[in-house]
């Protein structure tokens, strides 16, 4: 199902994915390229918001969302299942349907088919590495082609973070095994920006510690980013989403220049 809005430089899309009808919400430039020197097909960004795999933070979707937009993006976020909702569709698999969704609708959403990057937060991180991860199970068409993971959950292990596992696996060591994604990186996995703080107390830094040992022996790119100071779920670390961090603020310009070199796009 799908809705179209428009204003004056922007539309809006909506569509529902999977048996929970998951909302994903879509910004997109209008064409302009017939007007002035800029893109009609764009890089796209794809997001999911953190919240434990229980709910999902409000400050990690349009807040996140609008400068990435502005950056010159095609911009979706994903309201993946969360709860009990997970007991009836996996959110792996909705991700799965939101990247190929919009692959498929390429032309008509405007996006350069072979630059859709996803963009996770905390558990929204999980679900982003684990796309990059297993997309294999759902297709080529599935397969994002960067991740930008803020503070993101990635073992079930010795570091976990207990709520994120509880939530996805109910403790099923299977379950536990396959989302310890340190394990599950390959030679397929999508070149990662990863960003955390040393002081986050809610999912220790070294989740992204473990991703980044586990994508170096794999020759993987990735760029890693360590903050000293700041909480976890900082998301801009602007005021305007919660908490001002001023040096983790620097993870936003960092990405977009990752972003625009792996992507040789700039505004």
């Amino acid at each position: 199902m799908r809705a179209l809005a428009h204003n004056s430089s922007m539309r809006k899309v909506e569509y529902t994915i999977g048996a929970n009808a998951s909302r994903l919400t879509g910004y997109l430039h209008d064409d302009l390229s017939g007007y002035c020197d800029t893109y009609r097909r764009r890089p796209a960004m794809l997001i999911f918001p953190g919240g434990g795999y229980i709910l999902l933070s409000p400050r990690e979707e349009d807040p996140a969302a609008f400068p990435f937009f502005a950056s010159g993006y095609q911009v979706f976020i994903l309201e993946y299942s969360v709860g009990e909702g997970i007991r009836k569709v996996s959110p792996e698999s909705e991700a799965a349907a939101a990247v190929a969704l919009m692959r498929e609708n390429a032309d008509e959403l405007d996006i350069d088919k072979d630059k859709i990057a996803v963009l996770g937060f905390s558990a929204g991180g999980h679900l982003a590495l684990s796309i990059a991860c297993h997309w294999r199970r759902f297709g080529e068409n599935a397969r994002p082609n960067a991740a930008v993971l803020a503070y993101p959950v990635v073992t079930m292990g010795e570091y976990a973070h207990k709520g994120s596992r509880e939530s996805l696996t109910g403790n099923d060591e299977d379950l536990i095994s396959y989302y310890s994604l340190e394990t599950q990186v390959s030679e397929d996995t999508p070149p990662c920006f990863i960003w955390h703080t040393a002081e986050d107390a809610s999912v220790p830094v070294m989740n992204s510690i473990l991703l980044a040992s586990s994508l170096s022996a794999l020759s993987v790119p990735f760029e890693l980013h360590i903050f000293q100071k700041g909480v976890h779920g900082l998301s801009l670390a602007r005021r305007e989403t919660g908490i001002e961090e001023r040096n983790a603020q620097a993870w936003f310009p960092l990405a977009i220049a990752w972003l625009s070199s792996l992507f040789s796009f700039t505004l």
